[in-house]
């Protein structure tokens, strides 16, 4: 292979793994409920038809978006026609070898690059032979994928693209809730960002800043020997946690 097409085929690999870090299309992300255990086991009188994913659940839980394996398929071919996947063990029968917990080791390729992935689900009831492990392999891939670039704004409440001002309005309101001086602040500041949740239609973002001002509250009440003297208006608050893989569904 000459120098030049060395270089050529750099410059496709390189910008297959580009389209990778991008944004992924609205239409590709899916929605997942998210309820709490009283949400969960609410009576059926009280569940709705969502018109945000389409289920039967309580009218306040929460979504969170993901990439579902079909789509995050879509997105490695995009990338890279000819990408691949292997498991990092085989059994003597010269399957995936996965281990005793049931999860999956897999080394991703795309571009010609490899990272290294893990996947797990747990076993429910009534699934069809061979459902697990096809959710354990989708779930591989997805954290492979992950490594490369793909979806990472929606893992993570920062604004990882930057410009996003979706998620800076966010940040910005749920910040002001956390750094209230007291209490006619605190809810000044959760009343308002409730409102701009409401008008943006956010239910995700409006339970948030609920939870945000419950927490700040909780705190206030902790004595103030157990609580961190350094400064009394901290600036340095963290962000939410970012999504765990077993928030995503397959």
């Amino acid at each position: 292979m000459n120098t030049t097409t060395r270089e050529e085929s750099a410059a496709v690999n390189n910008a297959g793994l580009s389209l990778l870090r991008q944004p992924v299309p609205d239409h590709l992300v899916s929605q997942l409920p998210k309820g709490t255990k009283a949400q969960n086991e609410c009576p059926a009188s009280e569940k709705v038809n969502c018109n945000i994913c389409g289920g039967w659940h309580h009218p306040k839980v929460r979504h969170l978006s993901y990439v579902g394996h079909a789509a995050a398929t879509h997105l490695l071919l995009d990338a890279d026609p000819y990408w691949n996947w292997e498991p990092l063990g085989y059994t003597a029968a010269g399957l995936p070898m996965f281990d005793e917990s049931g999860g999956l080791w897999i080394r991703l390729t795309v571009c010609g690059v490899s990272r290294i992935g893990y996947g797990s689900a747990d076993k429910k009831a009534h699934m069809d032979a061979g459902a697990r492990e096809k959710e354990v392999i989708g779930d591989a891939l997805r954290n492979a994928a992950i490594r490369f670039g793909l979806a990472l704004e929606l893992w993570s409440k920062a604004d990882i693209h930057g410009g996003n001002e979706g998620e800076k309005w966010f940040a910005a309101c749920l910040f002001g809730i956390r750094d209230a001086a007291n209490i006619g602040e605190l809810k000044a500041r959760t009343k308002a960002a409730i409102e701009e949740a409401r008008a943006r239609g956010d239910q995700a973002a409006e339970d948030e800043f609920l939870i945000a001002q419950a927490d700040k509250m909780a705190t206030a009440k902790i004595p103030a020997a157990q609580q961190d003297t350094g400064n009394k208006r901290s600036n340095n608050t963290p962000p939410p946690p970012d999504l765990a893989d077993e928030d995503v569904p397959f």
